[in-house]
């Protein structure tokens, strides 16, 4: 979904960096450099969003009890996706899941693959979950939430590829398993636990 704008690059350049202005970064507009080539249709979203608020003088006011129970749905059903995300990321994040459970025959230290694999399914699941739902409500906060968490993944996409999860359409992730089983336990440690990680920052997103 995209937006078209009629209006010269001055124009277009001033907009855009207005309506980012409050979110976090060095410069909005690195910040829209970096997450431009993101085409899941979260831009579009966002900017008929924020023309809406603009504008709220100029609609028509008679919006119907139905529509403002399902927009209230949708942000229910964010919240609650967004909620079930945290969770999945304080259990992937947590210390004793990458405690070692024993040794090998060279004595190098085990660990429990299968319940590692479980919990970053489970990250995967409620990641998609997320960010459909996010798509789909007229909220700048929420879609600006959205754009940013989109924009972290997309950042660590070689990270995450490491350890079996790809980026497909509409910005779903994808797991390999076989490849996730076999991946080094401080990838998956790494990318995902301590402060400035990418679990670090999409969880932030999350509890917002």
């Amino acid at each position: 979904m995209g937006v078209r704008l009629n209006m010269g690059y001055t124009g277009m350049k001033q907009n855009y960096s207005f309506l980012f202005q409050s979110m976090s970064g060095n410069s909005n507009l690195n910040f829209l450099s970096d997450y431009m080539s993101i085409k899941n249709g979260s831009y579009g979203k966002l900017m008929k969003a924020y023309y809406a608020t603009e504008n709220t003088g100029k609609t028509d006011s008679s919006k119907t009890e139905e529509k403002t129970k399902a927009d209230q749905t949708k942000l229910v059903s964010v919240k609650s996706q967004a909620a079930s995300l945290n969770n999945s990321l304080e259990d992937l994040r947590s210390k004793s899941l990458y405690e070692p459970t024993g040794t090998d025959e060279k004595g190098k230290n085990t660990y429990d693959q299968d319940k590692i694999t479980k919990s970053v399914k489970d990250f995967v699941d409620k990641y998609n979950s997320y960010v459909k739902s996010s798509s789909d409500v007229d909220s700048v906060s929420i879609l600006k939430k959205s754009v940013s968490m989109i924009g972290f993944t997309a950042k660590n996409a070689g990270m995450l590829s490491k350890i079996g999860i790809t980026i497909g359409e509409n910005n779903q992730l994808k797991v390999n398993e076989d490849k996730l089983k076999n991946a080094s336990v401080h990838d998956v440690s790494s990318l995902f636990r301590g402060s400035g990680s990418y679990g670090d920052s999409v969880q932030n997103l999350a509890r917002q």
